[in-house]
């Protein structure tokens, strides 16, 4: 990695909040943006269209020399299995988000696990009467989601903009959150770019 790709990198990490935003023109596939509040780019991700496993790759610009997150999907049908968020220059995993496919009908619910397999969170939408609220109406009011963490009182909340078109997710972290900003940008895209499909 570039010093100034690992430059970017280190300012997306020390944002408490940015916004990953779909771009609306899209042929082969969803593209999404992440962004600060002045719409300076601090990242890039590129879904493809069919494929069997979600494979998303995190750079730091759109023309994609340098890769800095991966995530990608554990089983064939996401509902009973997770994603994996790796760091590739690292060489680690950082760990795994999992949607609990029944606790999510009525009310979405992630758990976060480490690299070993052991809970560290829990994001959930933000109340049960929201939930029920947003199915009725078919999708129309966004979803907010507020991410406990082990070791942190401090809640981690993402919200999406009303949008019916292009996709819009906030991203606010308390300023000295000890959780890992790697995995929360690798939870919040998939969040971004998966939750709520049909699939």
């Amino acid at each position: 990695m570039s010093s100034i790709s690992m430059e970017i990198m280190a300012k997306l990490l020390e944002l408490n909040q940015y916004l990953i935003r779909e771009k609306f023109w899209k042929i082969f596939g969803n593209k999404f943006r992440i962004m600060d509040e002045q719409e300076n780019l601090y990242g890039f991700c590129d879904q493809k269209r069919f494929k069997i496993k979600e494979d998303l790759r995190i750079y730091d610009d759109e023309n994609k020399n340098n890769e800095w997150l991966v995530i990608k999907q554990k089983n064939f049908v996401d509902a009973w299995g997770g994603f994996d968020i790796y760091d590739p220059n690292a060489g680690v995993l950082l760990g795994t988000v999992r949607k609990k496919f029944w606790n999510s009908i009525l009310r979405t619910k992630w758990e976060l696990l480490d690299s070993e397999g052991k809970l560290i969170g829990v994001l959930e939408e933000d109340s049960l009467g929201y939930a029920l609220a947003r199915r009725t109406f078919l999708g129309i009011l966004p979803k907010k989601y507020t991410l406990r963490t082990i070791g942190s009182n401090a809640p981690i909340t993402m919200r999406q903009k009303f949008n019916p078109i292009i996709k819009k997710l906030v991203v606010n972290i308390p300023p000295e959150h000890p959780f890992d900003r790697r995995f929360i940008a690798g939870l919040a895209m998939v969040i971004a770019a998966l939750d709520g499909r049909g699939k």
